[in-house]
């Protein structure tokens, strides 16, 4: 158990919360400038559309955010969540810039034709390394957002830039802390709900 592999390891849900806390920021981020902000949304049926290879086809899939207006007036933008661990083995011959273009190309395979078909909307990967990195969709999604941000609120850009990669900055160190220091020992847990406390007390003498 190494720190490349507290990183990694799914035992105790903690690389689940960390994507959760980074869902759940840009969600809260989005829902200051946007209509419609929506966590998981069910996306609508597939009914006859022709898809690529390889699309997620699923009645039930859901993506982890949606938003109405973010790149063009009341149209539906959806956007999906990934935070990847550079240090990996598995991509010990690639460089970061790879790493993150192979998960946004993976992301748009499964779900952009089906978002661009089906629910004639826009589909944005958003993919983030644990060490604070992001891919450049990710990048060109956040100057987006800065822009909506600065102007709403009436801040200059570069100080909204930076205080949204702060809390980004943030929500990552938080959930590596989680994942170095979380116990992933399984935790007994006892059922009360059944139990007779009269019986009990005679059993054990307490009346």
């Amino acid at each position: 158990f190494d720190i490349d592999h507290a990183m990694i390891c799914r035992r105790g849900g903690f690389v689940i919360q960390r994507h959760n806390e980074l869902r759940d920021l840009e969600a809260d981020l989005l829902s200051n400038v946007c209509n419609d902000v929506e966590v998981e949304p069910v996306l609508q049926p597939i009914t006859g559309e022709t898809l690529n290879r390889g699309a997620n086809r699923a009645q039930d899939a859901r993506l982890d955010i949606h938003a109405r207006g973010f790149w063009e007036r009341q149209r539906s933008a959806f956007f999906d969540v990934r935070v990847c661990h550079l240090n990996a083995d598995s991509y010990r011959e690639q460089n970061p810039e790879q790493i993150y273009r192979q998960h946004e190309m993976e992301k748009k395979r499964l779900y952009a034709d089906r978002i661009l078909e089906v629910e004639q909307g826009t589909f944005t990967p958003l993919v983030f390394s644990s060490h604070g990195g992001m891919g450049t969709e990710c990048k060109i999604y956040h100057k987006r957002l800065v822009e909506l941000l600065s102007t709403k609120k009436g801040e200059s850009y570069a100080n909204t830039m930076q205080w949204v990669r702060s809390k980004v900055s943030f929500a990552l160190i938080r959930s590596a802390l989680l994942c170095l220091r979380g116990s992933r020992s399984i935790r007994r847990t006892y059922d009360t709900n059944n139990i007779d406390i009269a019986v009990d007390n005679v059993t054990a003498r307490l009346t």
